[in-house]
């Protein structure tokens, strides 16, 4: 148990429980804007939030809590409608997201404006920042948006 508390503590800089993002306004990389959502095709996700856990394993491992939400009247679930990817020391990390346990709402179809909880889990490789990147599903870095856990942790502090 001591070791879960000094573990958050470590890592107190890059957790966040507000987070911000920086999404491209145009599809041809355009000036970014801090928001906390993005839009693509009629589907949304808005990050609420994130916080470092530790596994049964050991593993020190940040959940980044997300709404996603689709508009259309076709059924859509997030883990097809965004791509996310993490970043520590610029290196993507791996994504621990189980789709057939507890993070099974990924592939949880809605539709018609329905939104649903969703979260992602990271593996952290040290206590440095964490960026986490949301692309639409072709992965294009020019409508990417990013959260900066390490801005984030000191606006919600402030």
């Amino acid at each position: 148990m001591k070791k879960h508390i000094v573990a958050k503590s470590k890592v107190a800089l890059i957790v966040a429980c507000f987070v911000s993002l920086a999404v491209s306004l145009t599809g041809c990389g355009g000036e970014k804007e801090l928001t906390n959502s993005a839009e693509y095709e009629g589907s949304s996700i808005e990050l609420t939030g994130s916080e470092v856990e530790t596994t049964e394993t050991g593993k020190e491992v940040l959940r980044v809590s997300a709404s996603y939400t689709n508009s259309n009247s076709e059924p859509q679930y997030a883990l097809s409608a965004f791509a996310v990817k993490a970043f520590q020391n610029d290196t993507e990390i791996n994504d621990l997201s189980d789709i057939n346990g507890s993070e099974a709402a990924l592939i949880q179809e809605v539709k018609n404006g329905k939104s649903l909880s969703i979260s992602y889990v990271f593996e952290l490789t040290d206590e440095s920042p964490v960026e986490v990147f949301v692309c639409t599903p072709t992965a294009s870095e020019e409508q990417a948006v990013y959260l900066d856990t390490e801005q984030s942790s000191s606006e919600k502090t402030n």
